[in-house]
């Protein structure tokens, strides 16, 4: 479980300590403040060798990806390349950290036997463009690379100090982009999984939560394609016509079932939730998150789920809520464990 955070030169913080986290961390703050650059400095971490990891993160935001100019360049604060981007993490066992530099001397072949005139224009292309050198440290083990452009995709060559440069598996971590209603096919193989698991049933609990009416859901294929159907009254409705409401319970529940040992990462995670809801959400992600041993890291804008989570938690110790906050000396994240949250919420306090 990751305890503590340190970012350095990522996105819009040039420095921002987070210590303490618990089970479940729920994140707030104003607009622009950088709760999602949170999340995407953990996902980043935790999926650094991948070379798909910064076309994930685009897509994160709805950007498209491009050369370095869209992909790299937004990860560096103030879009300051000669700056190192650093990650640290800290969780139950030992601490990691994550470095990447700008690169313009790199070629990503054997440059013997090249023309030095064909080794010059490339360099002058990876100039304009660079690739991205990395560090990955965490004990006695360690990697280092490159990220290279082949046109818009990312490339990778690492080194690990594993024989045969084995990569070490990090926990499995999802990025849940709530803002999304409409149900992917990881939805549809998560359900197939719980099914199999013989889990199904506390899916069809969870949706009751939200409509006593549901009796079960089902996976059809017609034509081929396979949709998501909700029983209900003996009737077979597909699910988008459930509503958002629906769907985004699913998402969130479902994601936090099927992370084992892992990490779920959730942005804004009210969005599509009448606030009725909110305290049973808490709850239901309580109970399945201690079941999955999943940590829930989130982001909220909103004052009615923090104030629903109090009563919602079964053991204090399991939750903390930090809001990012920015003043003379930086960025700053104010820790409340449940008590001091629900202290402030009486006293009227504004604690997003």
């Amino acid at each position: 479980m990751i305890r503590n955070i340190s970012i350095e030169n990522f996105r819009g913080f040039e420095s921002l300590d987070i210590s303490d986290m618990n089970r479940i961390t729920l994140i707030s703050g104003r607009n622009n403040v950088g709760k999602s650059s949170i999340l995407e400095a953990l996902f980043l971490m935790m999926d650094h060798s991948s070379s798909d990891a910064f076309a994930k993160i685009s897509g994160f935001r709805g950007s498209m990806t491009g050369g370095a100019a869209s992909l790299w360049n937004p990860l560096f604060y103030q879009l300051d390349t000669d700056r190192e981007i650093r990650i640290c993490l800290k969780d139950d066992q030992h601490s990691s950290c994550l470095r990447y530099r700008k690169d313009t001397d790199y070629l990503p072949f054997s440059a013997n036997g090249i023309p030095e005139d064909v080794v010059a224009a490339f360099r002058l292309v990876t100039k304009n463009s660079y690739a991205l050198l990395y560090f990955y440290d965490d004990a006695d083990y360690h990697e280092e690379g490159h990220f290279f452009l082949n046109g818009t995709s990312a490339l990778r060559e690492i080194k690990s100090s594993l024989p045969g440069n084995e990569l070490k598996i990090l926990p499995t971590t999802r990025w849940l982009n709530t803002t999304v209603t409409r149900l992917s096919d990881t939805v549809l193989n998560d359900i197939g999984n719980l099914e199999l698991k013989g889990k199904k049933g506390d899916v069809v609990k969870i949706l009751q939560e939200l409509d006593p009416a549901i009796e079960d859901i089902i996976t059809i294929s017609i034509q081929g394609v396979s949709q998501l159907y909700l029983k209900v009254a003996g009737k077979h409705i597909p699910i988008q016509y459930a509503g958002d409401g629906v769907m985004k319970l699913l998402q969130v529940c479902i994601a936090a079932m099927e992370m084992k040992d892992g990490i779920l990462l959730i942005d804004e995670i009210e969005t599509g939730l009448h606030y009725s809801m909110y305290g049973k959400l808490w709850a239901i992600l309580d109970t399945i998150s201690v079941g999955s041993n999943c940590q829930i890291i989130a982001t909220t804008h909103s004052y009615e789920l923090i104030s629903a989570v109090k009563e919602n938690i079964s053991n204090k110790s399991d939750f903390v809520y930090y809001r990012i906050g920015h003043g003379k000396q930086g960025h700053m994240a104010y820790r409340y464990d449940l008590d001091m949250l629900g202290s402030a919420l009486e006293a009227e306090m504004e604690v997003r």
